[in-house]
């Protein structure tokens, strides 16, 4: 009973409704936690006096029908029913609802926004068609010459011509692959590599019967060769069609340097040719040879490219073009030269030349120039061109 009225108090303090009652507080309650004074002791007897005046009528005949002195019915009467503490309710009910006058409800967090996932399409395949077709435009380059130039050999080619023409080929063949991402592009890419190994071999096999001097056999490997130059041709047509930007644009201007403009502009730079032999002859005073020098000029008459055309790079441009049409080969017996500084000095002599421009400024000749190198008989240094 004592506990009960302990809760009573407790809940009252908690809703705000003021004092509680004086009631007996348990033995270990602190006055300060019901929020009111404590109350003095009440004795029993007035504790019991105060519940019999509380009994309804019917209790006060059952214990009129009792026994006297029966103390044991009157303490086991039934009490009044015990308050029961209010349940407190669940978070989410008892949240209090905001009034009108109350601020405004804090900000929620801005929401992260994905970055949006970039889908493939069109402008995707696009760019990457024109990746793969400025990739290609070397390969197609080159096969394009190529073609071009052994569809021009005929049984009177020299066979040391179409040598060098098959080792340019087979180091095209032996190079690394152009990846293309362009399913056709990739297909076109792989053809024009086996391109070049197969016109290579059928160019050997037209040297070496060129070289047998046998006609008949010559015949047959010049019709073999054509038809691989035919199959060349499709591959690069393949990948022309495909790509926005012809392929061809790069090389469709050739343009011609006449010999003797050629000859004049070599021979004002012979006095520094000429210095270049002479440090390698003080190293070896038996120094001598032939250089054949490859030269492509821009459509500005500049020089671009200056290489020993019979032995050049890999990244070299292609050099295999046919002697003009009643050209004699040059009939001097000197043997190649083998000094690699006076050949890189004489070579950065004729990357220094300036050739006149072109009439449409656009358009790449090419231009291979022999100079021979040796002693004379008055043991001068001599320098000339064949």
């Amino acid at each position: 009973m004592r506990s009960a009225w302990l809760v009573l108090v407790g809940v009252h303090a908690l809703l705000g409704c003021g004092a509680a009652p004086r009631r007996e507080p348990a033995a270990d309650a602190d006055a300060t936690h019901a929020g009111v004074a404590a109350p003095s002791a009440v004795p029993e007897s007035s504790t019991r006096e105060a519940r019999a005046a509380l009994r309804s009528p019917e209790e006060k005949e059952r214990a009129a029908l009792r026994p006297p002195r029966s103390t044991r019915a009157r303490d086991t009467a039934p009490e009044a029913p015990k308050p029961r503490a209010p349940i407190p309710l669940s978070d989410k009910a008892s949240t209090p609802v905001r009034s009108a006058g109350n601020n405004r409800p804090p900000a929620r967090p801005p929401v992260k926004e994905r970055a949006p996932i970039a889908l493939p399409g069109k402008g995707g395949a696009a760019r990457s068609i024109e990746a793969d077709c400025k990739a290609l435009g070397p390969e197609v380059q080159k096969a394009s010459r190529m073609i071009e130039v052994l569809r021009q050999s005929d049984l009177n080619t020299p066979p040391d011509v179409l040598g060098r023409i098959a080792d340019r080929l087979d180091l095209w063949a032996r190079a690394a692959a152009v990846q293309a991402s362009d399913p056709e592009l990739a297909q076109g890419a792989k053809d024009i590599r086996e391109s070049f190994a197969r016109t290579g071999a059928a160019a050997r096999k037209l040297q070496a019967s060129l070289g047998a001097h046998d006609r008949k056999k010559a015949g047959v490997a010049r019709a073999g060769l054509e038809r691989e130059l035919d199959q060349d041709a499709k591959a690069v047509r393949g990948i022309a069609a495909r790509c926005k930007s012809n392929p061809y644009d790069p090389i469709k201007g050739k343009a011609h340097i006449p010999p003797h403009v050629v000859r004049s502009v070599v021979q004002e730079r012979f006095g520094e040719m000429r210095a270049c032999f002479e440090k390698g002859l003080r190293l070896n005073p038996k120094l001598q040879g032939r250089l054949p020098v490859h030269l492509v000029v821009d459509g500005e008459g500049k020089v671009t490219y200056a290489g020993d055309a019979d032995r050049p790079p890999e990244d070299a441009p292609l050099l295999i073009a046919l002697p003009s049409p009643g050209a004699t080969p040059p009939s001097s017996p000197a043997p190649p030269l083998r000094d690699a500084k006076v050949v890189g000095c004489v070579l950065d002599v004729f990357r220094g030349l300036r050739f006149p421009s072109a009439a449409d400024r656009k358009s790449v000749a090419t231009v291979v120039y022999p100079v021979v190198f040796g002693v004379d008989d008055n043991r001068s240094p001599a320098t000339s061109s064949r």
